[in-house]
């Protein structure tokens, strides 16, 4: 049923002010066929490109059609003189012709201040329309999306190399041109951000760059963008040659499986399903919302994309086309494609109804009845109830095609609300949804997110792993969202996605494994150090999949099964040695995990992270001394022994410990090994103890896995990396310093041949347990302690090791009383807090017990700090995630007490101290 123009006027003031003001030229008009009168108007805008000598005579020339033009389609689609098809291609056809004019007369200004003598045929700026203006198929009040590339070779700009700028230039008028608002109006709002990577890039790139970029880091919904993509002005030769070069970019013959569940993901992102209850009238997006437009769009591009590599008959530009194409290939029904195409057009008139009465960029039905039957009536239909069953039918018949196209995925939304980030828009609905998830700044989190499918990180940059993240999203922010401050949380996750070098495994963890998100956000949060570990080896986070985990990381024979199991596999010397460092780096990692969770207290880490360390160094060195057998041979009748000191003595390692040991050595008279290449024992074991030092320590394409001092040897650094048995006892008996024997006093033999280790023990045992003068005994203590504060000042104010009352004191109590009260201890190479439990015990420090509980305290805290902290004396890592986590771990109800409390046992410890060096000076 025709509408009247009265209706139309009456009902729409944007067309009423037209009418008024192009009276003349309208009644002119009405007499023409809509077709003849538009060609008039085009004419005339080809003219005006050709004569204007301004930009604002353009300008106003250009204002001037584009009323008569919007007028012209809006009176012959509602008269029903043009279908709806028919008007969009008009005004489709008008923006091509008012750039290609805006455009002719830019170059000509330019060319009068000697910039260029090219003319836009052959400029080598070519200018493509997307979306519906490249399909022709431009709603009445859209705005334009044009992408501007250039050819510089065609040599258009006089000065080579300026080429960028002048473009940029240019076309950044000729959108100004465009959409500035004037006292004639405007032509077109002019969208420039679908070009590639809209944040980073200039308004016009090379073609060369353009190609460059869809090749290596395009998007799925970029090539879906570049469906409807035509040349509407400028270099037409330019712009056929880069969408045939483009071609196998769009246009794929093959689709892997990743980039198909892209499109699904691309697909999902519009958080429709067909569960959702009836489709309503009022306040519903025809656009965006169920069943409408974009549902229509996506169903056909989809499968345009999947299909079109191999059937060059579905590349083609027009919705309705295309869903003909599709049902003449046998992808869609017959059915399928007349339904969907009458929809089509029922739903885009529905679209310029609601944009011409006032020109506004809405897609939005209204929300009262009076408002809706407007928009019937102008669509033909003056019962209400009548019209609004149509619409529901329609968007229903719609959400039956569009939900079936892809039955299978999870869902990409999160708490019912939209996650949508693709596109140059934010899209409205994605705003609420994230601001409803906590973040502050829903906008910025938006461009954060894109950035990635960008592919603005190395991580991103594949596509499989922009396939996961895709998938990944939704989870991923839900997760961000619950650890306090989203908007930080999300900005910890963008810092380590940025330096993370490939994000495919990982992200393909994270989607699998909520346990591996959550923790891995609280690690970005609280614990640095762990978050870089996954950066440079993702493999590190494998274990945390095991269910067992918490368990498993606790027992030391599920720790030795597991390396025993790793290294079994083992090929050659080399792959031994790599193993080493990815077994090493992995267990680590879980033993830290294990700490920051909970599931083990420090002293349980100290005991896995030291059987660990001397299982790997045991192995390390059985394959070192196979490999160095095989040139060296063996030096006939010797023994071997390693013997460890400090953390790893003690059983106490953290998360950055080094391995303090030295190689001991007993020839029983041999001079020289035996092998091809024999060498003289003391060589040969010096040798030997390079070997492995560069087994732990050396960098490898694996990474390193300890840091070895050797420092604790006889005569420290000027002495022989080994060591012979006999030597070692004259240097203790004759030469070694007190100190050293504070370190002797917790060594620990972690491997030896046959008897050694026990011939070991017992010369450690008779060192330690010689008479000497307790005075002098702590006078040295004292003397070394004194230095150490001087030289190496705590560096923090948990720099509980150093700090006066801090770890050092409670060792140096510990290892004194070994030295001048042994006999009574009792307790030969003991950790620190047995011998502190047993100087309470005997009498010797009644503080002893309290003593051992603040030990208990400061190795937790330093065992969190090293595990959790990359440099934990740098104030930057100790963020309010953290400080909360070493509280958690201190069973403390919050940091500052934590704090409070650690200055009260420093002093409590320097008071014992002080009381303990003067009862032993006496002993």
């Amino acid at each position: 049923m025709k509408v009247a123009l009265e209706t139309l006027l009456a009902s729409a003031p944007y067309l009423k002010g037209l009418a008024g003001r192009h009276a003349d030229w309208f009644a002119a008009a009405r007499k023409l066929s809509p077709d003849t009168a538009l060609a008039a108007v085009l004419d005339q805008v080809a003219k005006a490109g050709q004569a204007a000598a301004t930009e604002d005579e353009i300008g106003r020339e250009l204002r001037i059609a584009k009323g008569r033009a919007a007028l012209l389609a809006a009176v012959s689609e509602v008269e029903g003189r043009w279908t709806t098809a028919q008007s969009t291609a008009a005004l489709s056809d008008l923006a091509d012709a008012a750039l290609e004019a805006g455009l002719e007369v830019l170059l000509r200004l330019a060319a009068a201040r000697g910039l260029t003598e090219a003319t836009a045929m052959n400029s080598g700026l070519a200018l493509f329309a997307l979306g519906k203006h490249g399909g022709r198929e431009l709603n009445y009040s859209s705005d334009i999306d044009i992408v501007a590339f250039f050819d510089p070779d065609k040599g258009a700009v006089k000065e080579r190399g300026e080429e960028t700028k002048f473009f940029t230039r240019i076309v950044q008028r000729l959108a100004s041109l465009m959409q500035d608002r004037t006292e004639h109006g405007y032509v077109f709002r002019t969208d420039l951000r679908l070009r590639p990577d809209p944040g980073a890039t200039p308004v016009a790139l090379p073609t060369e760059a353009a190609l460059a970029y869809y090749e290596s880091r395009g998007q799925n919904w970029e090539r879906a963008a570049w469906i409807k993509a035509r040349p509407c002005a400028g270099d037409k030769q330019v712009a056929e040659r880069f969408l045939k070069d483009l071609a196998p970019y769009v246009w794929r013959k093959h689709l892997d499986f990743a980039t198909i569940a892209d499109i699904q993901a691309m697909k999902r992102q519009i958080n429709i399903t067909k569960n959702v209850g009836d489709a309503r009238v009022a306040g519903h997006n025809v656009k965006l919302g169920l069943g409408g437009i974009r549902e229509i769009e996506f169903f056909t591009q989809t499968q345009q994309l999947i299909a079109g590599g191999r059937d060059q008959a579905l590349r083609v530009r027009p919705t309705a086309m295309a869903l003909k194409a599709l049902a003449a290939a046998n992808w869609i029904s017959r059915r399928a494609a007349e339904d969907l195409t009458r929809i089509y057009w029922f739903l885009r008139a529905v679209e310029n109804r609601l944009q011409m009465l006032r020109d506004e960029q809405t897609h939005v039905m209204p929300e009262a009845e009076a408002d809706i039957a407007v928009i019937g009536t102008l669509m033909g239909q003056r019962d209400l109830q009548a019209f609004e069953t149509a619409y529901r039918t329609a968007l229903n018949q719609v959400v039956g095609y569009y939900s079936d196209l892809f039955a299978e995925g999870e869902s990409l939304a999160a708490g019912g609300g939209n996650l949508v980030f693709t596109g140059s828009d934010d899209d409205p609905e994605t705003i609420e949804t994230l601001s409803g998830m906590g973040f502050k700044d829903p906008s910025k989190a938006i461009a954060t997110v894109k950035k990635w499918h960008y592919g603005g990180y190395a991580a991103t940059r594949a596509a499989a792993a922009r396939a996961h993240l895709t998938e990944l999203l939704p989870a991923l922010l839900s997760t961000i969202s619950g650890a306090g401050n989203p908007d930080e949380a999300l900005a910890r996750f963008d810092h380590f996605l940025s330096r993370l070098p490939s994000g495919v495994q990982l992200f393909a963890l994270l989607r699998n494994h909520e346990n591996l998100r959550s923790l891995l956000v609280a690690l970005m949060a609280s614990a640095p150090r762990m978050a870089d570990a996954v950066i440079h080896r993702a493999h590190v986070m494998d274990g945390l999949i095991d269910p067992a985990f918490a368990d498993d990381v606790r027992r030391r024979e599920i720790l030795l099964g597991k390396i025993e199991a790793f290294f079994a596999d083992a090929r050659d010397y080399q792959d031994v040695i790599d193993r080493a460092r990815i077994i090493g780096q992995e267990q680590m990692f879980l033993i830290a995990a294990g700490l920051l969770a909970g599931s083990m207290d420090a002293a349980r880490a100290g005991e896995q992270f030291t059987t660990l360390a001397e299982a790997l160094l045991t192995r390390l060195f059985d394959a070192v001394r196979r490999e160095f057998e095989k040139r060296h041979g063996v030096v006939p009748g010797a023994r071997v022994a390693l013997l460890a000191f400090g953390k790893m003595a003690s059983r106490e390692m953290t998360a950055r410990s080094d391995l303090d040991f030295i190689m001991l050595y007993d020839t029983a008279g041999a001079d020289e090994s035996d092998g091809e290449r024999p060498l003289a024992a003391s060589q040969y074991y010096a040798r030997l103890t390079q070997r492995l030092l560069a087994a732990l320590s050396a960098p490898t394409s694996e990474g390193v896995l300890y840091e070895a001092d050797m420092r604790l040897r006889p005569s420290g650094n000027a002495g022989p990396l080994a060591t012979s048995l006999l030597g070692f006892i004259q240097y203790h008996h004759e030469s070694a310093w007190t100190w050293e024997h504070l370190a002797l006093s917790r060594a620990r033999v972690v491997y030896a041949d046959g008897e050694l280790g026990a011939k070991v023990d017992a010369t450690v045992a008779e060192i330690l347990s010689r008479p000497r003068d307790s005075a002098k005994t702590i006078d040295d203590v004292l003397t070394m302690r004194a230095l150490m504060s001087k030289e190496r000042p705590p560096r923090h104010a948990f720099d509980l090791k150093l700090e006066a009352g801090g770890l050092v004191d409670l060792e140096f109590i510990a290892q004194s009383a070994q030295l001048v009260a042994g006999g009574t201890v009792a307790a030969p190479q003991a950790t620190t807090g047995v011998v502190l439990r047993r100087l309470a015990e005997t009498g010797l420090a009644p503080e002893g017990l309290r003593l051992a509980e603040i030990l208990e305290l400061y190795s937790t805290v330093l065992q969190v700090m090293s595990a959790a902290l990359a440099d934990p004396f740098k104030e930057e890592g100790w963020t309010e995630a953290f400080r909360e986590l070493l509280a958690q771990r201190t069973n403390t109800p919050n940091f500052e007490r934590l704090a409070a409390d650690v200055r009260e046992m420093e002093a409590e410890v320097s008071a014992a101290a002080a009381a303990w060096y003067a009862k032993a000076r006496g002993l």
